[in-house]
């Protein structure tokens, strides 16, 4: 039997619930619905780490954020670390990267055979701020500044994911002889907080605030991620137009999965399709905006898999990782193996119409920096529980109850301390917080003079995609 084709869609910062498979009542995503009808949806996908490149790191490599050392935006793969895609490429797969997959350094392939379509961000360290003159007044908009533009019109956002698209289109128009691994990354709909003005101005009409904005929260670790000016009239534009940019990945999906059935059924191939995003967005719930909470909205993940060999209209509600991606896939090529000491699971018995397992704990992490120190953070989500921990700050602490209470308004840790004694008990076997702080106090010092280094030095960026100068101009609706 021909190994399957695969095409793998990411996309960047999308809230699991904001698409209508997942009963969400105003966000319309029928290529997604689609998608979900005709495959399996994971109802409960989690991130590995919710910021882009320690998830992305753990996602090729089947391992969390403790084996990979990459907690923060300023981490990198190193070249002797294999990624599913090294599996899959030594089996005779073209591994084939079109778009955002945000690698730093000199290695812009990590397994990948071949890259159709270039990066938006910089490709070294010391290149974001003051140096992303490309941006014009967009700089600061898809970082700490996420406020500083919201609308209706053009955004490099909205111009980079169009050129992603068209090359992916370009490339399944032509046949290809080995089988395909093809990864399709935009950057939406991760802010920039502007969509094009239709879809804009239609959710500006319509869209609420969240029931948990304006829950209270006594921790001061989240705290910092606060952003002034994110006012009620504030955060109905801006989820307006993340809703908006939604849409668009939406019908961003919908033209490669139709390019991409065309080229199966022209090739006589069998494949496999998947839509997955690294982390999720709080769009304004418990007041926050962004992501690196552990929170629902930012740390669950949308996760779909359809096409031959896999169940269609099935929902599975057990937890799963960005983790079981890879091998998963290596799973449905056949012999490949995933990689080494992957710590991600196989989904493949589920998506053939296999049991699920309602038990399976799933972890994600992240750290923070608060008053000089390094905090580890952890979530374990099991059965209808989710447990996070904040290392050396267990007052903050929670215990959630998500059947119960999905908007995560009610810390039940003092109701319910046997379940949470069984997570400290799990903490306490698998989580060595002080060789992480100790790992990542000297990995700070590196990137410290990476940065310096990459401020200093000129070193060319031929994979970097060149932000058009007309899509920098100021929305035409506010």
């Amino acid at each position: 039997m021909s190994k399957p084709d695969i095409l793998v869609f990411l996309s960047d910062q999308h809230h699991a619930n904001y698409a209508g498979y997942m009963g969400h009542g105003l966000v319309r995503t029928p290529h997604l619905d689609r998608l979900a009808a005709d495959g399996t949806a994971m109802n409960n996908a989690y991130t590995a780490a919710p910021q882009c490149v320690p998830a992305r790191a753990s996602m090729l490599t089947g391992r969390l954020p403790e084996k990979t050392g990459i907690y923060t935006n300023d981490g990198a793969i190193g070249s002797a670390q294999t990624t599913f895609l090294h599996s899959l490429a030594a089996e005779g797969y073209e591994t084939v990267l079109c778009g955002r997959m945000h690698f730093l350094g000199e290695d812009q392939r990590h397994g990948f055979t071949k890259r159709i379509m270039g990066e938006m961000t910089p490709l070294f360290w010391g290149r974001y701020g003051k140096a992303r003159s490309d941006l014009g007044p967009y700089a600061g908009t898809m970082a700490n500044r996420s406020l500083k533009i919201v609308g209706g019109g053009d955004s490099p956002v909205l111009a980079y994911d169009r050129a992603v698209v068209r090359a992916a289109l370009d490339y399944l128009s032509r046949d290809h002889e080995k089988p395909q691994c093809i990864v399709v990354g935009t950057y939406g709909p991760h802010h920039t907080f502007v969509a094009p003005p239709d879809s804009y101005s239609y959710y500006k009409k319509r869209v609420d605030i969240p029931a948990s904005f304006r829950a209270d929260s006594a921790n001061p670790i989240l705290a910092q991620l606060r952003q002034d000016g994110l006012h009620e009239e504030t955060l109905l534009k801006v989820r307006a137009a993340y809703f908006g940019m939604i849409e668009t990945i939406d019908g961003q999906l919908g033209q490669v999965r139709e390019a991409w059935e065309g080229y199966l059924r022209r090739r006589e191939r069998q494949g496999a399709f998947v839509y997955l995003s690294d982390h999720g967005e709080q769009a304004g719930e418990h007041g926050l905006i962004g992501k690196r909470t552990f929170y629902e909205g930012s740390v669950k993940i949308p996760m779909i898999f359809a096409g031959d060999g896999v169940t269609a209209g099935r929902t599975l509600s057990q937890p799963v990782s960005m983790l079981d991606v890879g091998p998963t896939l290596c799973d449905l090529a056949g012999a490949a193996a995933p990689p080494p000491r992957c710590e991600g699971r196989s989904l493949r018995p589920q998506l053939s119409g296999g049991e699920e397992d309602r038990e399976r704990m799933v972890v994600s992490e992240t750290i923070f920096r608060y008053e000089g120190r390094l905090i580890p953070a952890r979530m374990l989500r099991q059965g209808r529980w989710k447990y996070v921990a904040y290392a050396y700050h267990e007052e903050h602490n929670q215990l959630f109850d998500l059947q119960a209470d999905p908007s995560e308004l009610r810390n039940v840790r003092s109701e319910e301390r046997p379940v949470e004694q069984a997570f400290l008990e799990h903490l306490r076997s698998t989580w060595d917080i002080e060789a992480i702080v100790e790992k990542q106090e000297e990995l700070a010092e590196h990137y410290a003079l990476l940065g310096r280094w990459g401020s200093a030095v000129d070193v060319p960026e031929p994979e970097r995609w060149a932000v058009p100068p007309e899509a920098t101009k100021l929305p035409v609706i506010e």
